[in-house]
């Protein structure tokens, strides 16, 4: 049996109606459905009442307009699309370069770690670099001298730990304390680098893998260097 739409009584005497469960049709209307509409509003007219003119026009204007959005919208996709299959191509030749990034990251690869450096705007009286394993753990630690505005410093870790023990392949992170005179903490930009050994497409965007072990977006590579 089919089942109709029913009403319910409310204590005011309104009633509301309920859409039945096997109601058929949709929401949206494309411009096929408004053509549709159009077109048999033309054929049951009041043939005494003939459409209004300006109303016409408008419901036209209606119709041009929404065909012109759809097709810039089709437009807009093809775009977007071409962009995205050439940032996959620009990121397809960065594997085997050498990169420098923005972010703390740091890899060790076959014992082997990539020097990376980090800059600061202010002049510190102390610096210490600590590196820490991926459970935030830190490994080891140094001071370096102090230098003037702007300068860089460069991370030269071994790859060992505070005990002299070389540390497990894989990606680890440098934190930076540095501080004035007055023992204020100073900001610092941090740099990493590697080599690009991967490349990952997904609909979030493309990632490098650097050095067999950090993940970083191609949007914070800085450098390359053959």
């Amino acid at each position: 049996m089919t089942s109709t739409a029913s009403t319910t009584s409310t204590s005011t005497g309104s009633t509301t109606l309920v859409q039945p469960a096997n109601a058929v049709g949709k929401k949206d209307l494309n411009q096929t459905d408004f053509m549709t509409l159009f077109i048999t509003q033309l054929q049951y007219q009041d043939p005494m009442k003939p459409m209004d003119s300006y109303e016409m026009a408008s419901q036209l204007a209606q119709f041009s307009n929404m065909e012109a959005t759809t097709k810039m919208s089709d437009n807009m996709q093809k775009l977007l699309d071409f962009q995205t299959s050439q940032n996959n191509l620009q990121a397809l030749s960065l594997l085997g370069n050498s990169v420098q990034l923005t972010g703390d990251g740091i890899a060790v690869a076959g014992g082997t770690v990539s020097p990376t450096d980090f800059t600061m705007a202010d002049a510190p009286a102390t610096v210490q670099v600590t590196v820490s394993d991926a459970s935030n753990t830190p490994v080891w630690s140094t001071n370096l001298p102090p230098k003037g505005a702007g300068a860089t410093y460069t991370v030269n870790w071994d790859g060992k730990n505070a005990a002299g023990t070389q540390v497990a392949d894989g990606a680890y992170t440098y934190q930076v304390k540095a501080m004035s005179a007055t023992g204020a903490d100073l900001p610092v930009t941090y740099h990493s680098t590697g080599k690009v050994t991967g490349v990952n497409f997904a609909s979030t965007g493309t990632t490098l893998t650097v050095d067999n072990a950090n993940q970083v977006n191609l949007s914070d590579v800085i450098k390359v260097s053959h």
